[in-house]
Formats: structure tokens, C-alpha cells, sequence
């Protein structure tokens, strides 16, 4: 129903529509967006709670949610040209959308929750098929998100390995993209104008490789990033200013000019507005657009509930090809609460990884946390 109305909006200029866009969106983007970029906490009524109100055991998260969060942010980008409609739609089409999925292609997740005892693995099917028959007719749409064009700009919104044609002005022009996302920050571009032609490549700085998890103060980074976007043009870095959060490269492209960019890509730690009870002293990993948990597989003993992680520690990226079709893992230490006879609380020292979201639950049922406590407070011995 938001895409209609945001389609309306677009349509018909009709600034009752685009009001309403921007309120909906605000309320959801400021107080009811998960991390995954999931939307919707509650199975009851197969809606939203209340603000701030984003339980992670009992998580709903539908699948189908996710997509149309992906439908209603690409329509809102249309509308306004801001890359923040785009950070959304990456954070939910990089985990929520992907976690509906299993790595075979046949499994799929109805409801997808940021917390689990282990009881939790993929149906083949559901009585009410909208989840993997959404999945099923998104997938294959996903090459339309990766760019859009003005009349006079071409925009890169997602950073996947393509191919694609424009006409700029009345030119031909083919941009050709090699990226090395989601496991690590390195990008690079082939304009090819069939001949040498004005326009600007506005190319769009992820939050994740900025200041901002996400366009609100619902999530913050616990830490500043070590480095800062880099931009090269034939080799030679470019100066470039921020429009609505894409770098704008304005020039007059020749044939075969080249694009190197460079996110820094680090481990990052987040942590959740103080409203929102359930994440208090708990911090998050992220790395590049991929939001990180630790399944029970990965600890010693296999319960994820019970553990507690010092978030100033120096997290380490590893590249496992073998594991999970091939994931960047997140490596680091933690303690194992327990509370022995006399009712003190042991802290066992212990190390763990951590798996990108997206593929949790690929090795059968375990125990699995995306929110991870820093106190002894918060964490549960």
C-alpha cells in the first residue's frame, strides 16, 4: 500500500501523498526499523508495535515486509533523489530479504527473528505462500536497483558486479561495474560513452561507510571509521562533493575512462537508541552493508544466551571460502557467564565468530544472537 501511495505521490504531484510518504516513513525509520532493516515486530496482527517497541526473540520480520520495505524506499528515491531511501533498501535487501532465503534455494523463512533458542530452521513451504513466491518474483528484479538514471546523471545505487547501457543526452553510454561487495570496499567502473560526453556519475556513499547506520538516530557506531571514501579517476584521485549523499563526479567521460573506489571497510559496532529496552548495553557488528550474529556453532559450548562481549575490543575479518557457500567472518573474544553453587558468577574466557546474518540457520537448528551484551547487566549468566 505505501508503494501505491508513493507511486501516487510521484504521479500526481500531490503534496497530501508526499506528506504522508514522509511522515509513515519517518515514523518507521526513527522508531520501528530493525537493524536487519526489518519492519513489523508483531506475528499477532501481522503489523508494526509501538515506537521503539523491536522485540528480537519473538521478532516477526516477515519476509514479504522486507521486500516491500525494498519496493517503498526505491519509489521514494525516485521521488527525491536522497541515497537514504537507498541505505535502507540495502540493509534490508542485504539481511532481512536474503535471511528469507536458504543458500540451496529451496528453504525459506516465514518470520525472521534477531534472537533464537535453536528451535528455528527453514519450511520447504507454507500453508500461506506469499514469502517464497515474493522471493521467487524479487530476486530476478534486483538488477533495477543497482542504477537510475536522470536526464543528466546516471546514479550507482547498489555496488554488484554488472553491465548496463544508458542514454545520456541523446548518447550512448555503457558503464560496466566490477565489485568485490559485500566482503570487501573495492569498486571499479568502466564509462564507456560511445563519444566523449558531459554528464555527472553520482556514485552514493553508504552510511556504513560513513557516520550513520541508518538515516535516524535509532542506531548509531559506537566508533569513528579509521579511513574515508576513496575516489580515483584514471588513476588520479578526484575532490568530490556530496549531494544528497552521492559523490558527484562531473566531467566530460571519454571512452574507456575508469572509476576506482575505495569504502573503508571495517568492523563496525553498533549500538541501539536507549528506547529501545531490549538492546540496552548491547552492541551489534556490521561489516560493509552485511549485519553479523554468532550462532551457537561458532562458541565452545554452543549457547549464544550466555555470553558477554567487550565491544572496545579489536574485532579481526577473516574470508572462509569453505564456510557457507564463502563468508567474511568476524572473529573475536568473549566470556561465558555461569553461576556456580555458592551463586558467583563465573566468567570463562572464550572466542568466537561471527556469521553475516543472511546465512544463520544453514547448518541446522542452534542457538543464535545478533545483539550482544557488553555488561554483565545485560547479559544473562
Amino acid at each position: 500500500m505505501y508503494a501505491a501511495m508513493a507511486d501516487m505521490a510521484a504521479l500526481t504531484e500531490d503534496k497530501a501523498y508526499l506528506e504522508a510518504m514522509d511522515k509513515l516513513w519517518h515514523d518507521i525509520i526513527d522508531t520501528k526499523l530493525y537493524i536487519i532493516g526489518g519492519i513489523g515486530a508483531s506475528g499477532g496482527h501481522e503489523g508494526f508495535g509501538g515506537h521503539y517497541e523491536l522485540p528480537n526473540l519473538r521478532a516477526y520480520n516477515e519476509t514479504c515486509a522486507a521486500i516491500a520495505n525494498v519496493f517503498w524506499n526505491y519509489r521514494l528515491f525516485l521521488t527525491h533523489g536522497d541515497a537514504k531511501y537507498i541505505d535502507v533498501l540495502e540493509r534490508s535487501l542485504y539481511n532481512n530479504v536474503l535471511s528469507g532465503l536458504s543458500l540451496d534455494g529451496n528453504e525459506f523463512f516465514y518470520s525472521n527473528r534477531l534472537e533464537s533458542r535453536g528451535h528455528e530452521v527453514r519450511s520447504e513451504w507454507f500453508g500461506t505462500s506469499c514469502c517464497p513466491s515474493n522471493v521467487s518474483r524479487f530476486i530476478p528484479d534486483v538488477p533495477g536497483y543497482i542504477y537510475a538514471q536522470n536526464e543528466t546523471d546516471i546514479y550507482v545505487n547498489l555496488f554488484i558486479s554488472s553491465a548496463t547501457d544508458f542514454s545520456v543526452g541523446g548518447q550512448p553510454v555503457m558503464v560496466e561495474q566490477t565489485s568485490q561487495l559485500p566482503w570487501s570496499g573495492k569498486v571499479d567502473f568502466k564509462v564507456r560513452p560511445e563519444k566523449a560526453t558531459d554528464f555527472s556519475l553520482r556514485i552514493r556513499i553508504p552510511g556504513w561507510a560513513g557516520e550513520r547506520p541508518v538515516p535516524s538516530d535509532l542506531y548509531a557506531f559506537d566508533r569513528p571509521l579509521k579511513a574515508q571514501t576513496e575516489i580515483r579517476v584514471n588513476g588520479e584521485k578526484v575532490p568530490y562533493q556530496t549531494e544528497k549523499g552521492y559523490a558527484v563526479i562531473q566531467r566530460k567521460w571519454s571512452p574507456d575512462d575508469r572509476v576506482q573506489v575505495n569504502f573503508p571497510f571495517e568492523v563496525r559496532v553498533i549500538t541501539a537508541h536507549p528506547d529501545i529496552k531490549e538492546n540496552q548495553e548491547k552492541f551489534a557488528l556490521q561489516a560493509g552493508p552485511m549485519v553479523y550474529c554468532i550462532e551457537g556453532f561458532d562458541i565452545p559450548n554452543g549457547q549464544t544466551n550466555h555470553i558477554k562481549v567487550d565491544k572496545s575490543q579489536n574485532f579481526e575479518l577473516f574470508y572462509e571460502k569453505d564456510l557457507l557457500r564463502g563468508v567474511l567472518t568476524i572473529h573475536g573474544e568473549a566470556g561465558f557467564l555461569s553461576e556456580n553453587s555458592s551463586g558467583t558468577i563465573e566468567n570463562t574466557p572464550i572466542t568466537f565468530k561471527a556469521v553475516p546474518y543472511f546465512a544463520w540457520a544453514n547448518r541446522g537448528g542452534s542457538e543464535m544472537e545478533v545483539w550482544l551484551p557488553y555488561t554483565e547487566n545485560a547479559a544473562t549468566p
